[in-house]
């Protein structure tokens, strides 16, 4: 008996992978690391924290950049445009399919937290 054949028999690792909003960033071109990750007060490292600025302001992926750091916790660097003081005042809210407890779900009913029985 032959083995079953398949129409595509190509391992996993050579299909091409989707595109990644971070293939298209600016911070990937010959910029100098450090600037992303200049901290303190001193002249030398705003200089750099504002050029990383710079270079975010005209990045494509500079939206979806800011998301992906606030949601991993960045503790450091210049993430979207925003640097670690800039950053740790916002909050990710939770999107319509995660309403937090008690907020509105998405039909517009407001979520009574769980009774224990």
């Amino acid at each position: 008996m032959q083995p079953l054949r398949t129409r595509y028999s190509a391992p996993h690792d050579a299909l091409p992978r989707p595109p990644h909003w971070a293939d298209s960033a600016v911070c990937r071109t010959s910029l100098t690391p450090d600037i992303w990750f200049a901290e303190g007060e001193d002249p030398e490292a705003v200089a750099e924290r504002q050029e990383a600025k710079r270079a975010c302001a005209r990045c494509p992926s500079r939206p979806d950049c800011l998301h992906a750091a606030l949601e991993r916790g960045e503790q450091t660097g210049v993430w979207g445009g925003l640097d670690t003081a800039e950053r740790s005042q916002l909050t990710l809210l939770p999107t319509a399919r995660e309403p937090a407890p008690g907020e509105e779900a998405t039909d517009g009913q407001r979520q009574e937290p769980a009774k224990s029985a």
